[in-house]
């Protein structure tokens, strides 16, 4: 039997951060075109294909599959599967509150309240590699050729995934578990803001998990000044911010975030008396000012003792093993074949071609072109709407061209004002397996981006993130599915969808501002994925940044900020831009093949059915329907 965190490569922290908001928003753009963008020449656009992995696998084309011995190994292994999830599940709070709103009907009785375990001393690193080496036997003592197609999908796609998680324990001290958008400081306040009380027993759950805060920090804060000892602290920059969020975070106490929000949400629970639901108030107030709030001083405290201690305020690759670091990380964030040589070469195609589009909008329509940058300055490019109906307009905008969802309920709401300067634009609040029909998504009002949250909503509602997730688990996945985290699938699904929101241009007063709009969202996300990749892997220095951006058309005020932003969180930008490219690719390959069979909708349904994976595997899948098709 395989534990959960052997395949959640353990050593990353995958309970907590996994548990809480698994789908935020890119951060804000840092760059922007700018009408002198098209003085630049345009060159042919060069495709560039991905290479395919194969499968160490051997052929099963003459194997009986109802044979009593494929039986009882697909038996065997849907077993192992089912251990797999039920001991995963529940081996912290976190995931299981996040992960099954009725663990109970699964079999599953909640243990004690815990986060799971933190150590990160380098006996516990060894021993979860070892983990890891032995999950990855125990797949290889099945046999391949006996399982179903839908087992093998599961397979290959386990498989991967603990190769890359293995490879993962050779750069553990460049691993950075406060990273400052996706860290534990920034991911802690909404992860235990969203823990659901479903009863009496989530609450007083919850509770507990607050006491415990102070020691599952203390042991990532060791890991800190180990990785300091060892010259892998973080930059500078980093650290200060990592000090700037908590700080925000505990300016006023009494009016934090958990103490706001926690009355409202334990007078929800039924069969509380009145006296049960005073005595949680005051417990909660009690435990987030004597142990979270002690916790985040810790932090600052740690954080200002070793904020010098970083030797590389540049990218990756300026540390040992640092630009092998990042080539893993690119596999590990995307879910991408592709190396780091392959993906600069598909950023730079696909940012030629849609500066090429820029070009043909501004030589054919000028005047809309300059009225665009005229309204944008101006802060009168946007309309107002409503949230909520904005969503439910994509709902039915989108319904020929993506499979239908079931009914769901959503809300969305406004981050706490103490962590606006901290959480991304927006996130979707993955749903329980079996409660999908409640969504959240929330919205940083103190974001630079609120403003344009036409393509933020369709990027975490429908059909972004709330939609992809509640497709597929209203399809009845295998479980343990539901536990693993792609984010290259998951971003590069919303962002992939978002830039679709500007066919439907009802908020803008010219249609062509959409046009350019989508132009000028996808630039951005190029030039920073392109800029992230060139700092950690090709060692640009601030001088190589603000030479890129001038050399194509873009200002480099913003430069610095690109640089540290992409230093803090290598790989981040790829998720969002390789994984868009390569579903964009994939819908130009079934394009090319099927010509006029080619069915939008069904194409889609393709690729919400085989879910959240690698994209190698996803190619599969595709060439797979363009075949039978």
């Amino acid at each position: 039997m395989v534990r959960y965190k052997k395949i959640l490569a353990a050593v990353l922290s995958a309970s907590l951060i996994l548990g809480m908001a698994g789908c935020g928003k890119k951060k804000e753009n840092t760059t922007e075109i700018t009408e002198e963008s098209t003085t630049e020449e345009v060159v042919d656009v060069i495709d560039t294909e991905g290479t395919d992995n194969d499968t160490t696998t051997e052929d099963s084309s003459d194997v009986d599959l109802n044979s009593s011995e494929a039986l009882a190994e697909q038996e065997k292994f849907d077993d192992w599967l089912w251990d797999s999830f039920s001991e995963g599940v529940n081996t912290d709070s976190i995931t299981l509150n996040y992960s099954l709103a009725n663990p109970e009907e699964y079999g599953i009785t909640p243990t004690v309240a815990t986060y799971g375990d933190a150590d990160m001393s380098e006996e516990a690193i060894e021993e979860s590699k070892q983990d890891a080496i032995d999950t990855l036997d125990e797949l290889e003592e099945f046999d391949y050729s006996l399982l179903t197609e839908d087992q093998k999908f599961t397979y290959d796609i386990l498989y991967d995934l603990q190769e890359t998680d293995i490879e993962s324990y050779d750069y553990i001290y460049l691993y950075e578990p406060f990273a400052y958008t996706s860290g534990l400081q920034a991911n802690l306040p909404i992860t235990l803001a969203e823990f659901t009380f479903y009863d009496k027993q989530d609450v007083e759950n919850y509770i507990e998990l607050l006491t415990q805060t102070p020691d599952y920090f203390e042991e990532y804060l060791k890991f800190e000044m180990t990785k300091a000892d060892k010259g892998y602290f973080m930059s500078s920059h980093s650290a200060n911010e990592v000090i700037r969020q908590c700080t925000e975070f505990i300016d006023k106490p009494e009016e934090n975030l958990l103490i706001d929000t926690f009355e409202e949400r334990v007078r929800s629970v039924e069969g509380l008396t009145e006296e049960e639901i005073n005595s949680y108030i005051q417990q909660n107030h009690d435990n987030v000012i004597n142990y979270i709030i002690p916790t985040y001083e810790n932090v600052i405290n740690v954080f200002k003792q070793l904020r010098n201690k970083g030797e590389n305020d540049l990218g990756l690759c300026y540390l040992e093993g640092g630009k092998d670091y990042y080539a893993y990380l690119l596999k590990s964030k995307t879910g991408t074949d592709r190396t780091p040589d392959e993906v600069i070469d598909l950023l730079d195609s696909a940012l030629e071609d849609t500066m090429s589009d820029l070009y043909s909008i501004a030589f054919s329509n000028y005047d809309a072109y300059e009225e665009y940058f005229d309204a944008y300055e101006n802060e009168t490019l946007y309309q107002d709407f409503d949230e909520k109906e904005t969503i439910q307009y994509f709902q039915e905008a989108f319904s020929d061209r993506f499979p239908e969802i079931p009914p769901i309920d959503f809300t969305i709401t406004p981050v706490h004002k103490s962590l606006e300067n901290s959480v991304s634009p927006a996130f979707f609040m993955t749903p329980p397996l079996d409660a999908y029909e409640n969504n959240s998504i929330y919205i940083n009002q103190g974001s630079e981006s609120s403003q344009s949250l036409w393509s933020t909503l369709a990027h975490e509602g429908i059909p972004g993130h709330m939609y992809q997730f509640v497709y597929y688990l209203s399809n009845d996945p295998e479980p343990l599915r539901t536990l693993l985290n792609f984010s290259g699938y998951q971003e590069g699904w919303a962002t992939y969808v978002e830039m679709m929101s500007f066919d439907y241009y009802e908020h803008y007063s010219n249609p062509t501002y959409a046009d350019i709009e989508r132009i000028n969202n996808e630039l951005n996300l190029l030039v920073s994925a392109r800029v992230e990749i060139g700092v950690n892997y090709e060692g640009w220095d601030l001088e190589d940044t603000k030479n890129y951006l001038e050399s194509n058309g873009f200002g480099s005020d913003g430069a610095q900020d690109i640089i540290d932003y992409v230093v803090a969180e290598p790989g981040n930008y790829q998720m969002y831009c390789t994984g868009w490219l390569e579903f964009e690719e994939l819908k130009e390959y079934a394009q090319d093949e099927l010509g006029d069979k080619f069915d939008e909708q069904e194409f889609h349904k393709v690729i919400l059915d085989a879910g959240p994976c690698q994209f190698w595997l996803l190619r599969e899948k595709v060439e797979e329907y363009v075949r039978n098709k």
